[in-house]
């Protein structure tokens, strides 16, 4: 019986020295990696100032050209004249009355054109040579055709109006008997007259088209409203500031068949602080500067993205990579903090076994690597990836080459990071403003076809130049887009606008 404890006594003792033993030999190597040394510091300072263009497309109705025309311009007009009509007529004069129709607008694709009916009478006096006898003559034609125009309206820097109005007649009736003479054709006689005067009174037009539309007033809403101040997040506390810097002009687009319309840009810096800014003091609306092509609206806004929001979303991930026969890396449990030089350090928990009597290893490593924004997929992923020194001064050369051949190939191929909850989010608030703004009266807003995407992405020190050390990410998100305003009634100020 004695002999038989002693027995089992030692088989137990060798139980409890092998299963370490054993464990320690041909289970994985188990290691921990402390966290790289040194102080975290982003890629610049503080978040950079993001310059954008807000672009408003302003349209103005044909139809509210026409009734704008339609009442500044005389429905009648009348003149006289004396002149030598024709070389048997003496002491020639002629005098006339002629009521015009509805005016009416055209797009031709490159200019407008105007256009309105016009009849009437020309009375012709003087004294007729009939070669024996001189006869008065004093008889009365009849005026039918049409006057009008083109139009190419365009905005100077100081916001006036230049119309570029060519005034054209068209009198395909205006003939005269003199008698025996024959017929006189007073088309051109009249067509000087007649044409200076519809010249005279086109050019109505324009402060007529100056001081209905005022162009000018609706911009200054625009301007003044792209001061802005907006708390954006509450911890921590962030604002956005939003000063604009000066206003842009495209040519006059008559793309459009029923309207003519302007592009007018105004360019603004966007900066964050985590303090509130003073109220914004916003200057006087500057002269325009003509851009000789389309404008668009390119709008970009930094996000601050935290280490604690980020981590939020890496704890989540995890990945197991299969590497054949057997073996295969687990990942989990990932962390990340603010390196330097524009890195990132992300901590890894892994599980690295391989088939066969060679050992694996588990355990937290820790690699460093770039932030970027992946523009295909518009996530955030990593590139230049690396094990770090502290990293590599724990693994064995067997082990750093099954995680350099295969974690860090993977990491930059396959890690992604969505940000699409930051992109929701801008979008929403964009649609918001735009839904809620307080226009002028007879101006409608929308927004088409905009496209949010991420633009870029950085590491930053400080959430603002005077604050104390809070490293974390800046992301930057790019809306472009169609935001159109459409004038649908004339201005009622009595003023006329400088």
């Amino acid at each position: 019986m004695k002999k038989l404890l002693i027995i089992l006594a030692a088989v137990l003792v060798t139980l409890v020295v092998a299963v370490p033993v054993t464990t320690r030999i041909l289970g994985p190597r188990l290691i921990y990696v402390s966290a790289p040394t040194g102080t975290s510091l982003g890629e610049v300072d503080s978040p950079r100032p993001e310059t954008s263009l807000i672009a408003v497309s302003i349209g103005i109705d044909l139809a509210m050209l026409a009734d704008l025309a339609n009442e500044n311009v005389p429905p009648r007009f009348e003149s006289s004249e004396k002149m030598e009509i024709h070389k048997n007529l003496k002491g020639g004069a002629y005098s006339w009355k002629v009521a015009r129709g509805p005016i009416a607008f055209e797009n031709s694709g490159t200019h407008l054109t105007f256009a309105a009916p016009i009849e009437g009478t020309a009375q012709l006096q003087g004294m007729l040579d009939a070669k024996i006898v001189q006869v008065p003559l004093n008889t009365t034609a009849e005026l039918a055709g049409s006057a009008g125009g083109s139009l190419s309206p365009a905005i100077a820097s100081d916001w006036s109006i230049i119309s570029n109005l060519t005034p054209t007649l068209n009198l395909s009736q205006a003939s005269v008997s003199l008698g025996g003479l024959g017929k006189l054709d007073i088309s051109s006689i009249l067509g000087g007259s007649v044409g200076q005067y519809i010249q005279k009174e086109a050019q109505k037009l324009a402060p007529a088209l100056r001081q209905s539309i005022d162009l000018r007033s609706q911009v200054e809403f625009f301007w003044q409203r792209a001061y802005l101040s907006e708390k954006v997040h509450d911890d921590p506390s962030l604002w956005i500031s939003v000063t604009p810097q000066e206003v842009q002009l495209s040519p006059v687009d008559y793309t459009e068949p029923e309207q003519i319309s302007v592009t007018v840009a105004i360019k603004t810096d966007a900066f964050l602080t985590n303090r509130e800014p003073d109220a914004p003091q916003p200057q006087p609306l500057p002269d325009l500067i003509a851009h000789p092509g389309p404008l668009a609206t390119d709008l970009k806004l930094p996000v601050i993205v935290s280490i604690t929001e980020l981590n939020e979303v890496l704890t989540k991930e995890s990945f197991e990579l299969k590497i054949g026969a057997g073996s295969s890396v687990k990942v989990e449990g990932l962390e990340a903090e603010v390196g330097q030089g524009g890195m990132l350090n992300l901590k890894l928990s892994i599980n690295a076994t391989q088939s066969g009597p060679a050992r694996g290893i588990a355990g937290d490593i820790w690699l460093e690597a770039r932030p970027v924004i992946d523009f295909e997929k518009q996530t955030l992923r990593f590139s230049d990836v690396d094990f770090t020194l502290e990293t590599k001064s724990k693994l064995t050369s067997v082990a750093t080459w099954l995680l350099e051949e295969l974690l860090i190939k993977a990491i930059e191929r396959e890690m992604r990071v969505d940000l699409d909850d930051y992109k929701e989010e801008m979008a929403k608030e964009i649609n918001k403003v735009i839904n809620s703004a307080d226009l002028p009266e007879g101006i409608t807003a929308s927004a088409e076809n905009l496209d949010i995407k991420l633009c870029d992405v950085y590491t930053i020190t400080r959430p603002y130049p005077e604050a104390d050390a809070a490293p974390g990410l800046v992301v930057v998100i790019r809306t472009s887009g169609s935001l159109a305003a459409k004038i649908g009634q004339r201005s009622s100020n009595e003023t006329e606008s400088p």
